[in-house]
């Protein structure tokens, strides 16, 4: 599906002068307007690109806790559902603009101050703009995950691939007529859904911007459907659930089988990929369901198609499926996308199957009264090709992104039943074996980190500041894997309770003696 027209003779129009004035830019106080309140409110109501768009509102925000001063816009296309939302320092703008990324199926610009985003983004005042990914939905309730904006042409395309890309000419010059010049750089950062954007973005528009980070970086959202409906099915199978009890007992058995293959006995599944426990070791006697304490061979099943994941029979689509560790936690790890919740509008359903029936129907049957639980992706080969083909972002091939002197930071949490780090680390694998190592080095990064869920929390160090190391890399050639980034586990109070090393995949944290909450203790090791 190609984009709409005008898309090439804005970017045309705004990226020269941009280009043209970046060196000026970066060697020069980025100037604030006279008076930002006035110079904000003045802006409602104004035309972008060539009247392809209209602020529909800008309001001068004052300083609050821990979020500067700024000017908040609403822009909307004025031929779409598509809407950004940006934020303006007041004061302070230190010349740079990021993209963040949305989430889920989107239908919301996500502010800059969610707990995965990094916190520089808003201490070092960037201006930042988010959009909702081509239409507005008012809140996540059943509706929310029927996905029916995907029956529309547009917004499939803006939600599927363009949405930061055909966005990105308004922010710059939204930009520029705020503060009278442009940005001299443009970054991305975006999580699951907003990862994937990144994903798309670095292989697809790799002109686009200067550094992405792209956490738990949903490059395989085929892939990932497809596992989650597959668990769907599995699940509905007689007696394939596990109780509550045999969650516990499931992740008692991991953890004494491979906790300590980092060194150290904490909890944490910190080796995932060497980690060989086998489901088979609980059987119960005969197969059948007779305890808390052990599995019975349809329970078995389901945890192996979880852990082992799927492939279509024409090798097209596949998933390596998830991580052991984190099979009883409820909040962050098996507990969050893959076992039953009850409240509305789950109603004892898994997250990830609510996603899965949205993207069976209004994605690949285009029937919102299809039966996802008998869904055959070898049946319906031709219609995930085709949504494929504009969809997924997992082409390792990042010449284009190097050859404009690009930097991609991909990061994932070890206990994410959302996006799985082994995915995530066969797309760089992938990378490497197309580019080779040299080249890869001068352009991407993986990092993992042990304990964490999807995007954030779990047991493990989750909140580490990748703007800054990106920032870093690509304004001053010092890679994030040289720059000594450690994770950190933060309180509620702000306070830090323990770190860990961030190290470069294939490399992970392991123990070598001393405080287990300081990153010190750890060496990073590919042993």
């Amino acid at each position: 599906m190609s984009a709409p027209r005008f898309q090439a003779p804005i970017a045309r129009r705004l990226v020269l002068p941009v280009l043209g004035l970046s060196l000026v830019a970066a060697c020069t106080t980025p100037r604030q307007p006279a008076d930002p309140s006035l110079a904000c409110a003045a802006l409602a109501g104004q035309q972008l690109g060539q009247q392809q768009a209209t602020i529909r509102q800008a309001r001068a925000i004052p300083d609050a806790p821990g979020i500067p001063g700024h000017c908040a816009v609403d822009v909307a296309l004025n031929d779409s559902g598509l809407r950004i939302e940006a934020r303006l320092p007041l004061a302070g703008w230190n010349g740079k603009l990021v993209a963040l990324g949305g989430g889920g199926f989107k239908g919301e610009a996500f502010p800059p101050n969610r707990p995965f985003f990094s916190p520089s983004i808003i201490n070092e005042r960037y201006a930042t703009f988010a959009t909702n990914g081509g239409y507005d939905y008012p809140g996540r309730d059943a509706g929310y995950f029927r996905a029916e904006f995907a029956y529309d042409p547009v917004k499939l395309a803006d939600y599927t691939h363009l949405s930061i890309h055909r966005s990105l000419p308004f922010g710059k010059e939204l930009v520029s007529r705020f503060y009278g010049r442009p940005a001299a750089r443009q970054y991305f950062e975006g999580c699951s859904a907003g990862g994937h954007e990144g994903m798309m973005l670095s292989q697809r528009f790799p002109g686009d911007f200067d550094g992405i980070v792209a956490r738990a970086p949903a490059g395989n959202f085929m892939g990932l459907f497809l596992q989650f409906n597959q668990h769907a099915r599995t699940l509905q199978m007689p007696g394939a659930g596990l109780s509550p009890g045999k969650r516990s007992a499931l992740a008692k058995a991991v953890l004494q089988r491979c906790d300590a293959m980092d060194g150290l006995a904490d909890g944490i599944v910190s080796k995932p990929a060497a980690c060989d426990f086998d489901p088979a070791s609980m059987r119960c006697p005969g197969g059948a369901d007779s305890g808390e304490q052990c599995l019975s061979d349809a329970q078995i099943q389901t945890v192996r198609k979880a852990t082992q994941g799927f492939r279509t029979a024409d090798g097209a689509w596949s998933h390596p499926g998830v991580n052991w560790g984190g099979e009883d936690n409820a909040g962050k790890g098996w507990g969050e996308y893959l076992w039953p919740i009850a409240p509305a509008p789950f109603d004892g359903r898994p997250l990830a199957h609510l996603f899965s029936d949205g993207f069976i129907r209004s994605f690949i049957t285009r029937d919102p009264a299809y039966d996802p639980m008998r869904f055959n992706p070898d049946e319906w080969r031709a219609a995930l090709h085709l949504m494929g083909s504009t969809f997924n972002a997992f082409n390792p091939d990042l010449s284009g992104l190097r050859a404009r002197g690009g930097r991609l930071i991909l990061w994932n949490g070890q206990m994410d039943t959302a996006v799985s780090a082994k995915d995530t680390a066969r797309y760089y694998d992938a990378v490497v074996q197309k580019m080779g190592q040299p080249a890869a080095d001068e352009t991407v990064e993986l990092f993992l980190a042990p304990g964490v869920g999807h995007c954030f929390g779990g047991p493990g160090p989750d909140r580490v500041d990748l703007m800054k190391a990106l920032v870093t890399w690509t304004e001053q050639g010092t890679a994030p894997s040289r720059q000594g980034i450690v994770h950190a586990q933060i309180d509620n109070n702000g306070q830090t309770l323990a770190t860990r090393p961030m190290c470069k995949h294939p490399a992970y944290a392991r123990y070598s003696g001393g405080d287990p909450k300081q990153a010190s203790s750890f060496v990073c090791s590919t042993q």
